[in-house]
């Protein structure tokens, strides 16, 4: 032990700094607090049902009820048993915490990548610095996506150990990099394993290619089988996660749509092997925003008003009026500037670094600079997606599982990656050969040289967007026809009243108009003045990091300070260009009222969800029921004395009792509450009821397709038929009288050819004809009489007015009209067409009658695809019988049915077709799909039990096979260390 530690003192002295870095970067952390992380947040809120399942029964429910009225939970929290590489990482991050620990496996998977190339400790060091530091990886810490760090962070022990293989040892290098993959994909997040394949097939290429010039097929080929091999294995231990996944995929919005028409009844583009283009490329790097890679701020921060950045203070110090500075701090402008429609922070990798790179590319003689030059720049090029369709629509169609993955900002992990590698291989390279390299010194001075010109070239010229954004100047372009537009929907009387403009009055209106736009032209190129600081000033910062890194190589060129020293000193000026920058995004800052910027206190973290009155009120409604009330009560029990074990008291432990409390209400009884504050973009309503909204990146097709064709156009029968038995709207839950309950017989069925056809039949069939003398427009295009179905964009265009827009009515009944009138003043209203009867003066002019052709019915009716409508024996019923539910749980349900004669019965559960089964009277039942998304199911006469299960036997395969995988490893690891201990023995 004495020689070990003697021989590996560097390795451990390495690591100990690693730790107190991520230590005292992230102190609050060891001090009682967690970090604030919207995502964790929004995790916490979609696995609390999942969570508490758990808790209660120690079982994997592998569904859940929670959000968008039930999915599985295999991409929001399944954990695997058998995989002991899921279990290791959670224990990793469980005893250093989480940031920390996922930054402190930034350094130490970068330091094992480097010692695989053979670079000294010291120097890994450095790399492993500029890797965990990167911007980007502190920006997605800040925001909680911690599973997609881990995984970054472990791009670099498999590459490392990938290249050992090769380069090394191909038995240590194969095991261990099989190893390091178990590790990659157990931390679930597939894109950045996608996206790390790119580079293990560069260097891959590179290797076979090396191997034929110097001969050494035989090796090339022992090695690769063995990589592949290791790497099977790694696939089979996380099967259930990859495979699971991958069979979810299909039916979420990553897979196919079934619907081909939009909800306005245009065609849309069949959606079958992956995501939309448009989708896909939302979130697109600028090719401008690219020298975001030298220069932080080039683009602005983040995307936030100014003066809530740092750049506020800087505005604040200037020469400018004190008039000019409350306008700028006030105007509709964020400091960010770039192509993406927001963002967190830059991607930056370190001025320092990228200069390395240069002068990697100049000095170090392995092939293999180009494999990470390449792979950084085919990055760079993905990255700016929309930005260059060219090359992304070549990789959407035709590179393999390309389309599966949205945000394609993320493969610039490649580059964080890769420039690194190249700095650290140059250092090397400098140290070992300093006598010849210096020889060379007239390279170095023109490379310097060209870098600072370029540097000062870009702060000189600038980046041609004139500091401002297309879509900012096409909105101050179009600012008068808004402003027109916004006072047309005022009243006259209250223009008159409260501006003094008179709406008749041309010159008038052109006064305020003009007033309106010069105000806010005023503050917009204020803002692009002060964007213009921000540039400068980060150039500048840039200029100068170039100029010390110069000026310490300069000392390596032209004096005989020791190489260890020039290369601490550069060390120490990585850390000083990147910290400061990431500490924008994340910091130890604190406010004004003591409180972190970024952090919060761990009781908050641990159970981060109080409950609003509209929260309670639902509760206090629930509890009339002294079922419900006496398992409510349990729950505050347990959620008392879960509190007291930790130590919570005030406001803490209410949050404790209330996530206790409102789980034992969920799971004694089965509704759906739709909360109108965010629906599609918080999970904090999931967090205490069954949910039909949500927050995840991957949801159900069938449910976003509902939510586009007719949730999102307020149908109340469809939020009827999912048993939305509250809407919360603000601070106040209002009871829907109309919800249907957990299941209900049906009369009839409307068969229907198409999923078009059947998810349109779910809303009312209008009639719209023109009885005017101006034109009807439907999608633009005029129409005499037209069918609709209410997603429509409807207007009536009248000589010399502005386009009338035409609302269909909500409620209307089949049998009775409605009709669009204009009074004498101009002003159109919708009336009921029998009013009309009372208008004998006729002051009303007709424009447009609505009559609905066909209704949806749930209670009575239910529309089915004629390919289910086809496993009936009839498609008419009495409807005379009763369905109640029983007994609940995310993944298993009990009804009670007593029927007369053979009914269809419609449960308001989401269908889906992988591990949901039926039990009737304990006989297994298909499933039907009903009304586009339920479940039904066609009973006999009489009184019968039924049970939903779900049950995914391939997660019980699947955890097998993580064990025999994960046993294989461990035997091959301690076979092969056996064999090393024996030779050296």
């Amino acid at each position: 032990m004495k020689d070990f530690f003697q021989k590996n003192w560097q390795h451990f002295a390495v690591i100990a700094v690693f730790v107190i870095i991520s230590i005292v970067y992230f102190a609050p952390e060891f001090s009682g607090y967690d970090l604030r992380q919207h995502d964790v947040e929004q995790f916490k809120g979609m696995s609390q049902e999942t969570q508490m399942f758990r808790e209660k029964t120690g079982e994997e429910p592998l569904w859940t009820n929670s959000m968008f009225g039930g999915m599985p939970t295999i991409q929001i929290s399944t954990l695997y048993p058998g995989n002991i590489f899921q279990n290791a990482i959670i224990g990793f991050l469980r005893f250093f915490g989480v940031p920390s620990g996922i930054f402190l496996l930034h350094l130490i998977g970068f330091y094992i990548l480097a010692l695989c190339l053979r670079v000294r400790p010291w120097i890994g060091f450095i790399g492993a610095v500029a890797f965990a530091l990167a911007t980007y990886e502190i920006v997605i810490l800040q925001a909680g996506h911690n599973s997609k760090a881990t995984t970054v962070a472990l791009m670099a022990p498999v590459i490392g150990t990938f290249i050992m293989a090769y380069r090394n040892n191909w038995k240590w290098g194969a095991l261990l990099s099989g190893i390091f993959m178990s590790f990659q994909l157990a931390s679930n997040h597939l894109q950045v394993t996608y996206y790390m394949g790119f580079l293990l097939a560069g260097l891959g290429i590179y290797e076979l290619v090396r191997a034929v010039k110097a001969k050494e097929l035989k090796r090339f080929g022992i090695t690769t089988g063995a990589l592949i091999g290791m790497y099977v294995l790694a696939l089979a231990i996380n099967y259930g996660n990859i495979s699971l996944t991958n069979d979810y995929a299909k039916q979420t919005i990553r897979g196919g749509n079934d619907v081909t028409i939009q909800p306005d009844g245009k065609e849309s583009k069949i959606n079958t092997s992956g995501l939309d283009k448009e989708y896909i490329t939302n979130w697109s790097y600028g090719v401008g925003e690219s020298f975001t890679l030298v220069s932080p701020y080039v683009k602005g921060s983040a995307s936030a008003m100014l003066a809530d950045t740092r750049f506020a203070e800087m505005v604040e110090n200037s020469d400018r009026s004190g008039a000019e500075i409350k306008k700028v701090m006030e105007a509709p402008f964020p400091v960010y500037w770039g192509d993406q429609p927001m963002t967190s922070g830059p991607v930056y990798i370190g001025v320092v670094m990228v200069f390395l790179l240069v002068l990697g590319m100049i000095y170090i003689k392995d092939g293999s600079k180009w494999v990470y030059l390449g792979v950084a720049v085919l990055a760079l090029a993905l990255s700016w997606g929309k930005n260059f369709m060219g090359l992304t629509d070549f990789f959407i169609d035709n590179v393999p599982g390309y389309n599966k993955f949205r945000t394609v900002t993320i493969i610039m992990v490649l580059i964080e990656l890769c420039v690194p590698v190249i700095g650290v291989l140059l250092l090397e390279k400098l140290y070992r050969e300093r006598e010849a390299i210096v020889a060379t010194k007239k390279k170095f001075l023109i490379a310097s040289g060209a870098f600072i010109v370029f540097l000062i070239a870009v702060k000189v010229v600038g980046l041609g967007d004139n500091f401002s954004t297309k879509q900012e100047i096409e909105r101050v372009n179009t600012m008068p026809d808004a402003i027109r537009g916004q006072i047309s929907g005022i009243d006259p009387q209250v223009m008159a009243q409260q501006y003094g403009v008179d709406v008749r009055d041309p010159q008038q209106m052109d006064q305020f108009i003009n007033a309106q736009v010069d105000a806010a032209n005023e503050g917009f190129e204020l803002m692009k003045s002060v964007r213009q600081d921000i540039f400068n000033s980060s150039m500048n910062r840039s200029i100068l990091f170039a100029f010390l890194a110069v000026g310490l190589l300069a000392l390596y060129f032209y004096t005989q300070v020791s190489t260890t020293i020039i290369f601490a000193g550069l060390g120490l000026l990585v850390l000083v260009d990147l910290i400061p920058v990431a500490q924008n995004y994340l910091s130890n800052e604190t406010l004004d009222n003591g409180d972190y910027k970024h952090w919060m206190p761990e009781d908050e973290a641990r159970y981060p969800m109080t409950a609003t009155a509209a929260d309670v009120q639902i509760l206090d409604n629930e509890i009339l029921n002294p079922t419900i009330k006496k398992a409510v009560d349990q729950g505050e029990r347990e959620g008392k004395q879960k509190a007291d074990e930790l130590g919570y008291s005030g406001n803490s432990k209410r949050r404790v009792v209330d996530a206790y409390r409102f789980s034992a209400l969920n799971f004694a009884t089965n509704y759906r509450v739709f909360d109108y504050n965010n629906p599609w973009g918080s999970s904090r309503t999931s967090y205490f009821h069954k949910a039909l909204g949500g927050y995840h990146g991957a949801k159900l097709r069938n449910i976003q397709n509902l939510f586009e064709f007719h949730l999102a156009q307020s149908n109340n029968k469809v939020f009827d038929m999912l048993n939305v038995k509250y809407f919360i709207q603000g601070e106040s839950a209002r009871p829907n009288p109309g919800a249907l309950g957990n299941a209900w017989v049906v009369k009839k069925v409307k068969v229907k050819e198409t999923p078009n056809d059947e998810i349109r039949a779910l809303g009312a069939e209008f009639k719209v004809d023109n009885l005017g003398n101006g034109s009807l427009l439907i999608n633009g295009e005029a129409a005499g009489s037209k069918k609709v179905f209410g997603g429509e964009k409807l207007q009536y265009l009248m000589a010399g007015r502005d386009t009338i827009p035409v609302q269909l009515p909500n409620g209307l009944t089949k049998g009775t009209n409605a009709i669009l009138v204009m009074d004498a003043n101009g002003q159109t209203n919708l009336v009921p067409e029998f009013t009309l009867a009372a208008d004998t003066a006729q002051s009303f002019t007709k424009l447009v009658q609505m009559a609905i052709v066909e209704d949806f019915l749930p209670r009575d009716e239910a529309v089915m695809l004629k390919s289910e409508a086809s496993k009936l024996s009839t498609t008419s019923y009495s409807g005379e019988g009763e369905v109640k539910l029983t007994s609940y749980a995310p993944n298993k349900l009990k009804y009670s049915a007593n029927v007369k004669g053979k009914q269809l019965v419609v449960f308001s559960e989401v269908y889906y077709a992988d591990g949901w089964k039926a039990y009737v009277d304990g006989k297994e039942q298909p499933i039907l799909k009903v009304n586009y998304l339920l479940r039904g199911l066609e009973l006999a006469g009489g009184k019968h039990t039924i049970e939903f299960k779900f049950e995914l036997p391939k997660y019980t395969k699947s955890n097998n096979y993580a064990i025999i995988g994960s046993l294989v490893l461990l035997v091959l690891l301690g076979g092969l260390t056996f064999t090393e201990y024996k030779k050296r023995a």
